[in-house]
């Protein structure tokens, strides 16, 4: 079932150059995407979009049902949350409590309800005993948790991150990437997961991932199809994983793989290595 439409969708920040240009694809209930490609590819500018925080001048976005527009952009964001780039960023309360509770007050729920609220996913994302911290005084990592954990207590369908690991140092993206596939594999709430990327080994842990070039849908398959297809990717510069990289010289020698994980690989390495 397609929880996101998205129908010839184009957007420009000015009239000599199309941001986003003429995008049509569905995201499915419950699959985790990936969204990758060169900086000024568009990713961000179709995040945007997606979220209702860029107007929709040309095509249509349509979230579970419901057309984006003015009207409908309320009941629209109740559906989703969004983790940006820089969790400096992202804070309105003076402590990781307050943060949390942001959304919730505007929601108005009661104060008495919020409590339990909070204490669940403040422990979700691993930061229970952090609630009476000031936000600045946490590291990157662990404030991107908090931002995580605002918007799950609002129980989104779709969580959006925008390059989210991209300022963290290697524990902080190690511990956002776990929580990531936490939340992806967490089938109980069913939550859709859309990731703009750079970090290829996300990618490969994605449902579907969606290849942008110049503005427009360049590739959108799953990760194995996309990454197979590496001349293709080479032809707007994009990194292939080396372990693609192997498969492709395995391809090119004729040698058929048995085995599919890297366990697998190294076995075939070996023989490779030992018959040449």
């Amino acid at each position: 079932m397609s929880l996101i439409e998205i129908r010839d969708l184009s957007y420009s920040y000015n009239e000599s150059k199309k941001a986003v240009d003429g995008i049509s694809l569905n995201i499915e209930k419950g699959s985790y995407t990936t969204i990758i490609g060169h900086n000024g590819s568009g990713k961000s500018t179709l995040a945007k979009l997606i979220a209702g925080l860029l107007p929709i001048k040309q095509g249509e976005v349509i979230v579970n049902g419901l057309k984006m527009s003015e009207e409908n952009l309320p009941e629209i964001r109740k559906e989703l949350g969004i983790v940006f780039q820089n969790p400096d960023n992202q804070f309105i309360g003076s402590t990781v409590k307050d943060d949390i509770a942001f959304g919730l007050e505007n929601k108005r729920v009661r104060s008495e309800d919020m409590e339990p609220i909070i204490e669940e996913y403040a422990n979700k994302v691993g930061l229970s005993a952090f609630l009476d911290h000031e936000p600045q005084n946490l590291s990157g990592g662990q404030k991107q948790r908090v931002a995580i954990a605002g918007i799950l207590a609002m129980h989104p369908n779709i969580i959006i991150f925008d390059e989210a690991t991209s300022m963290l140092d290697p524990k902080g993206k190690k511990e956002i990437k776990k929580l990531m596939y936490d939340l992806a594999d967490d089938e109980a709430n069913e939550i859709t997961i859309i990731s703009i990327t750079h970090d290829i080994e996300e990618v490969l842990q994605s449902d579907d991932c969606v290849v942008l070039n110049k503005g427009k849908l360049f590739m959108h398959d799953k990760p194995e199809k996309v990454f197979e297809d590496a001349e293709k990717l080479r032809q707007i510069d994009l990194d292939v994983p080396f372990i693609e990289q192997i498969r492709e010289v395995f391809r090119k020698q004729h040698i058929k793989l048995k085995a599919h994980d890297m366990e697998g690989m190294v076995d075939e390495l070996w023989r490779f290595a030992s018959n040449h």
